[in-house]
């Protein structure tokens, strides 16, 4: 697969995994100093959600930016994805292992953001006014530290659906000529 082909795949991830990075904007819903640990919780079935449906519906987001005639198009993109790990089990779960990899490189990412430039302080009126917030949110560094997390967690998805697309496409029939199809993957 070419580099190109690869970053139309993230592309594709990155816009249909909006709505995470909307979830992800939201301190109050990602972090327990920003809200309460009902929120919190709300927050992060939310997220397990929404990281499940985009694992889920990765080929298909990779075959909307991708696609190959016959095998890899977005409507035989889950059905290729599920004869992969069907029949290429062993492949399929090292494709997840990079993903679960890439994922917690990303988290380790912006844990260091984080502290590189924390995104809460100490509220100082806390200590005479017992209705003032215990922390304040510093937005912009919140959000450049959702924007690191982001990032890497649609690569760590777009890597899936990409490794994914490959073994669709390898384990492909031969075509008339008898080249297997697939074949010219990485020109295309």
């Amino acid at each position: 697969m070419s580099l190109v082909t690869f970053l139309r795949g993230w592309a594709a991830v990155a816009v249909g995994c909006l709505p995470l990075f909307a979830l992800m904007l939201l301190p109050q819903l990602m972090r327990s100093r920003a809200g309460s640990e009902s929120l919190l919780m709300v927050g992060m079935l939310l997220l397990v959600a929404l990281l499940a449906a985009a694992i889920v519906f990765a080929p298909v987001l990779n075959a909307i930016a991708a696609p190959m005639a016959g095998t890899w198009e977005p409507r035989t993109a889950l059905r290729s994805a599920r004869e992969v790990w069907r029949r290429r089990t062993g492949q399929a779960w090292l494709a997840f292992g990079l993903l679960v990899l890439v994922y917690g490189a990303g988290q380790a990412a912006g844990y260091l953001v984080g502290e590189a430039v924390p995104y809460v302080h100490d509220n100082p009126a806390a200590a005479t006014d017992p209705t003032a917030p215990l922390w304040i949110i510093d937005y912009p560094a919140y959000a450049l530290q959702a924007v690191v997390l982001y990032a890497v967690t649609t690569l760590a998805i777009a890597l899936y659906a990409a490794r994914l697309r490959s073994l669709a496409l390898g384990r492909s029939a031969p075509s008339a000529d008898g080249a297997p199809r697939g074949a010219g993957v990485a020109a295309d």
